[in-house]
C-alpha cells in the first residue's frame, strides 16, 4: 500500500472514497480539503492508495507549536483519520507517529482510542466542553424517550441573553470588564507573553492568519483584539463556538471571551455558546456565569514513539480551546449548497445527514 501526500489533483479520488462512507464526510468538501491540507507545509493529508489506485484511507497531520512550562513544544496532531479499506489504518498510524516527535489526539473515535490504549498513550483528564443556551438537539435513531426529554428541557430551560448577563457579572465583580475590538487579522502585539498557563497553543501570526482567517469560504471566524490577547469565534446560525483564545491571565481571558461573544450575539439574542476549558479558575468563572459542562470529558491523549511523554497529568492550569485541529471544521460547511427544486442552489443554513451504511471505519 502506497502512502502519498494529498494534492488538489487527487481530490476526485478522495471524494469518491468519502462519498457514502460512514466517516470522513468532510473529506468530500473541496474548499476545506484544499485549504486545510494543501496550502501550508505544517498541515498535510496523507492518503493510503490501494493497488488499483483507489484511496484506501487518510490521515491529516498538523504540526502545532505549543508551550509547556514556558518551553516550546511541537506536537503532531491528527485529523480525519479514517480507513476506507481494511489494513489502511495501521500504515497511516505509523506514518503519523514516525513523522512527529510527539503526537496528539484531541477528540477522536472509539476505534482510534482502542488503538491508542493498546499503544500505551497517556490520557490527560479534565478537558470539558461547556455550553450556554444548550439546544438539546434531537439526533437520528436515538430512543423516543430521549427525544421527549429533550423537548421538555427545551421548553423549561430559560435561554440567557449574554450581554445582559455579562453586565450583571461585571457589576458584581464576578468577571472583569474587558474592552474588545473586532479586527480583520492578527498583529504580533496581540500575542500574549508566556507564563499565564502551564500548557497552551503558542503559534505565530502566520499560523493564526491561515487557520482562523475571516476570509475562509467554508467557515466564519470573527477575530477580536484584547488589551493583552485575542479571541477567535466560530459563528454558525444559532451557535457561537469559542474557537481559539489566549491572554496573559485567566480572568482577563474569561472577561474577553464573554465580551466578544456578547458583541457577536447582539442585544437580546440568545444563541447557543460552546467552549472548552480545563483550567480550574476559568471553569469556576464560566460555571458562575451559567455555562454547564457536558457529562463526558473530551479525550486528550499524547503519545510518542520514543517512550513516555514528559508532561505531568494535571491539566488544571492548562489552556485548551475547542477549535484545534479540525474540531470546529465539520459538515455542514457554510459554503455547501443543496439542490432546491424550485430555485437556484442556495447557501446551506442547516442540514442533518442521514445515517449512511458503514462502509468506512473512523480510526
Amino acid at each position: 500500500m502506497q502512502i502519498v501526500a494529498y494534492e488538489p489533483s487527487l481530490f476526485s479520488a478522495l471524494a469518491a472514497a468519502a462519498r457514502g462512507a460512514a466517516a470522513g464526510h468532510s473529506l468530500g468538501h473541496r474548499s476545506f480539503v484544499d485549504h486545510y491540507y494543501a496550502t501550508v507545509p505544517w498541515c498535510r493529508l496523507y492518503l493510503a492508495l490501494g493497488d488499483d489506485g483507489a484511496v484506501a484511507g487518510a490521515i491529516g497531520v498538523e504540526q502545532l507549536r505549543f508551550e509547556y512550562e514556558g518551553r516550546p513544544l511541537t506536537i503532531g496532531c491528527a485529523s480525519n483519520f479514517v480507513a476506507f479499506q481494511p489494513g489502511a489504518g495501521g500504515v497511516l498510524f505509523l506514518r503519523w507517529i514516525r513523522s512527529s516527535e510527539m503526537a496528539c489526539i484531541y477528540g477522536g473515535s472509539r476505534d482510534t482510542h482502542r488503538i491508542l490504549a493498546h499503544q500505551g498513550w497517556t490520557y490527560f483528564p479534565g478537558v470539558h466542553v461547556y455550553s450556554l443556551n444548550g439546544r438539546y438537539t434531537d439526533r437520528p435513531a436515538e430512543p423516543r424517550w430521549r427525544g421527549v426529554a429533550k423537548s421538555l428541557l427545551r421548553a423549561v430551560t430559560p435561554r440567557v441573553d449574554v450581554g445582559e448577563r455579562l453586565r450583571g457579572a461585571v457589576a458584581r465583580g464576578v468577571v472583569p470588564a474587558v474592552n474588545v475590538a473586532e479586527v480583520g487579522g492578527f498583529d504580533a502585539d496581540m500575542l500574549p507573553r508566556a507564563g499565564g498557563f502551564t500548557f497552551r497553543l503558542a503559534p505565530g501570526t502566520e499560523y493564526l492568519g491561515w487557520r482562523y482567517s475571516p476570509a475562509l469560504p467554508f467557515v466564519r471566524y470573527r477575530l477580536f483584539r484584547l488589551p493583552r490577547g485575542y479571541v477567535v469565534l466560530n459563528e454558525r446560525p444559532g451557535r457561537i463556538v469559542v474557537a481559539q483564545a489566549d491572554a496573559t491571565d485567566p480572568d482577563s481571558l474569561v472577561g474577553g471571551v464573554l465580551a466578544a461573544v456578547a458583541q457577536v450575539a447582539g442585544e437580546g439574542s440568545r444563541p447557543e455558546v460552546l467552549l472548552t476549558s480545563c483550567h480550574a479558575r476559568m471553569r469556576r468563572l464560566y460555571e458562575q456565569f451559567g455555562f454547564r459542562p457536558a457529562h463526558v470529558e473530551r479525550p486528550f491523549a499524547l503519545g510518542s514513539a520514543r517512550g513516555p511523554v514528559p508532561l505531568a497529568p494535571d491539566t488544571s492550569s492548562w489552556l485548551v480551546n475547542f477549535d484545534w485541529t479540525d474540531n470546529g471544521l465539520r459538515p455542514p460547511f457554510l459554503d455547501e449548497t443543496v439542490a432546491c427544486p424550485t430555485a437556484e442552489p442556495r447557501r446551506l443554513i442547516t442540514r442533518r445527514r442521514r445515517p449512511e451504511p458503514a462502509s468506512a471505519s473512523p480510526v
